[in-house]
């Protein structure tokens, strides 16, 4: 069974992902659903072979810092894309390396479009928070302090666009409190900017 298409996407992930996937599919409380890990892993191995660690390095480099698959995450989407048959293992000397095969090549191709958004979505996401951090750092003097602040800003905006999404099916009534707040929210924050 190849992992879902572009087509059936959400179709396949389990209720309580799809309630917490952004419109771009990248989940709240996570930062990638294993769908997008194994696209992204797809397309790195496409590129080179490479052993497990070296993979979460490729990631976060590609993420300009902002995600590392933990090996929890990382480990279990190898060994389910290996038992598809899309990706294969050779020990050399005391690591394994894992290549794209035939199969995982033409199933990537059909899944070109999703990769690219992927990746491309990781990017940004590096690329907005080191700006934050570098803006954090400028006012803050201490970058030992600024980039868990930019992270947690960064993942507070994530789980704001996720909240905000998630009530796209809420009651007239309760859009209408969501929008009080969302006015009330933007006040506060620039009251507080302004300080």
């Amino acid at each position: 069974m190849f992992p879902p298409t572009d087509s059936d996407h959400n179709s396949s992930l389990p209720p309580s992902e799809v309630s917490n996937a952004l419109p771009l599919g990248m989940p709240a409380t996570r930062k990638l659903s294993a769908h997008d890990l194994s696209l992204v892993t797809l397309a790195l191995l496409d590129e080179e072979k490479s052993f497990g660690s070296q993979l979460g390095d490729r990631i976060d480099a590609l993420s300009n810092g902002f995600y590392r698959p933990s090996p929890g995450m990382l480990y279990p989407v190898l060994k389910s894309l290996a038992e598809q048959g899309l990706i294969t293992q050779r020990r050399e000397g005391r690591r394994k390396y894992y290549s794209l095969t035939e199969e995982g090549s033409i199933y990537l191709t059909t899944q070109r479009t999703s990769a690219q958004r992927v990746t491309s979505r990781l990017d940004s996401a590096g690329r907005k928070l080191n700006a934050l951090f570098a803006d954090l750092a400028h006012s803050l003097g201490d970058e030992t302090q600024a980039m868990p602040l930019a992270q947690e800003l960064l993942t507070a905006r994530m789980d704001m666009k996720a909240a905000l999404h998630e009530s796209r099916g809420a009651s007239p009534e309760a859009q209408r409190r969501i929008l009080t707040l969302l006015q009330e929210t933007t006040a506060r924050i620039r009251q507080e900017s302004r300080q």
